[in-house]
């Protein structure tokens, strides 16, 4: 028996090492990423004259999925120089999708706002010739906001300011479709949440439920187009599940429900079936599920939020002193988040509900919480976990083809939704063209080449 312990015992201690992470099985992922990310499409090829040679070289290759792989853009705004290029330049190597922190306290309409207007100028016109959608985070929360809300004393005065302060994001900002509308909209009342004036007047309105009514039809009024979102920092919450299911009782126009995720202590280290689950509890309500706040640390972790407090609180008192404090980037932990997030990655995304996964920190400079929760180091070089998520993004998860056809026929292929650059060369001529597929698309692609 002593043994059998002996033998036992170690396997027992590295079963439960923390930077140790277990190879999910994934059954069927493969197969639905076949079936629900993909598409057989048909290409008609129609040329600017008659073409005696009928053979020509066909290349195609996808430059941009259609699902939205993001990260957060909140450290983007301390960035200077060519800190600034080059963690764009890391971002567009493997994602296609930012959001965009326009919390009050930083867009307040009675400060002077130069710099952060330029910040957000900038990083618009950038997006657009990079191809790169944007989410704006958030339209009104019960945190991160001026004194003039947080202590303001006639409620009807402040409900003309939220509903001034949403409709200028939205107007102002009209190149952003996505956004967050109000966040975290089960949290205003929760122990930890500091006193502010939304939580008076949401009381004033009647509560929770019918204060977020009257703000998901104001910013409907505003423009009904655009893909309104929830978003919660604990979707495990019975809460958040009943309003999320009163919104759509009450036929409320959003598009997608919003699950964070920061597993920073290993409480909250979501396993595979966990993550499924979770997914398909919410899937019945028929809206886009987005991943919209996910951390996976690299630093080590904490054993619960009740060590993970005692942390903040030093933290934040050498904050205040000017001394940072920041966890350690470990070999073993980054060995965990890169493959723990190639699993997390592969799961979500094999979900058919899933429109968007979002990891919240790109970099460990100005990480948030002080963790080593970045996908590159504090000087912007690649982790383990960087460089498999682009293998994963970029290189398992694309379409490019090579092949020579017969021009007059029809060429078919099986590609992931998204959009696509491609050329035929032709009797020495190259013709260059480029088209989109998503699930809305309805019959074969006629191709005008020039």
């Amino acid at each position: 028996m002593k043994y059998l312990f002996y033998l036992i015992f170690p396997l027992l201690i590295f079963s439960q090492d923390p930077s140790f992470h277990e190879p999910w099985e994934l059954e069927g992922a493969s197969e639905r990423i076949e079936k629900y990310r993909k598409t057989n499409t048909i290409l008609n090829f129609n040329f600017p004259t008659e073409i005696k040679k009928k053979n020509g070289k066909l290349k195609i290759k996808l430059i941009n999925h259609d699902f939205k792989f993001g990260v957060g853009f909140t450290q983007l705004r301390k960035m200077r120089g060519n800190m600034f290029d080059l963690y764009l330049e890391r971002f567009n190597e493997v994602f296609n999708y930012a959001t965009v922190g326009m919390y009050w306290a930083l867009t307040d309409e009675r400060s002077g706002r130069k710099q952060i207007d330029k910040y957000y100028d900038d990083i618009i016109k950038w997006s657009i010739k990079n191809n790169i959608r944007l989410k704006g985070h958030p339209l009104m929360w019960h945190e991160g906001m001026p004194d003039w809300v947080r202590y303001s004393k006639d409620l009807d005065e402040l409900e003309v300011a939220i509903k001034k302060h949403m409709r200028r994001l939205i107007e102002t900002y009209p190149e952003i479709n996505d956004w967050d509308v109000y966040n975290e909209p089960v949290g205003p009342f929760k122990p930890h949440i500091p006193y502010s004036a939304i939580q008076d007047w949401i009381n004033y309105k009647g509560g929770i439920y019918p204060a977020m009514v009257e703000i998901y039809q104001f910013v409907n009024s505003v423009n009904p187009n655009k893909n309104y979102s929830n978003n919660h920092y604990h979707a495990k919450d019975p809460e958040y599940f009943k309003i999320n299911e009163y919104y759509v009782q009450k036929n409320l126009n959003f598009s997608s429900i919003g699950m964070q995720a920061h597993m920073q202590s290993n409480d909250n280290v979501m396993t595979e079936s966990q993550v499924w689950d979770q997914i398909e509890d919410y899937a019945v309500l028929g809206k886009n599920i987005q991943f919209t706040e996910i951390t996976v640390t690299s630093s080590k972790r904490f054993n619960n939020w009740k060590d993970h407090q005692e942390f903040l609180a030093k933290r934040d008192e050498s904050l205040r002193n000017g001394k940072e404090m920041d966890l350690p980037s470990l070999p073993e932990y980054e060995d965990f988040q890169a493959s723990y997030l190639k699993d997390f990655y592969t799961l979500v995304f094999s979900h058919p509900s899933v429109s968007s996964i979002t990891f919240w920190n790109l970099t460990d400079k100005n990480a948030w919480r002080g963790h080593a929760g970045g996908l590159l180091y504090k000087d912007l070089s690649p982790k383990k976990s960087f460089l498999t998520l682009k293998q994963l993004i970029k290189e398992t998860w694309t379409t490019e083809i090579s092949e020579k056809i017969n021009i007059s026929d029809s060429f078919e292929f099986r590609g992931f939704f998204g959009d696509y650059e491609g050329e035929i060369l032709v009797d020495k001529k190259l013709y260059k063209f480029s088209f989109s597929v998503d699930k809305n698309t309805d019959g074969p692609v006629d191709l005008v080449l020039k």
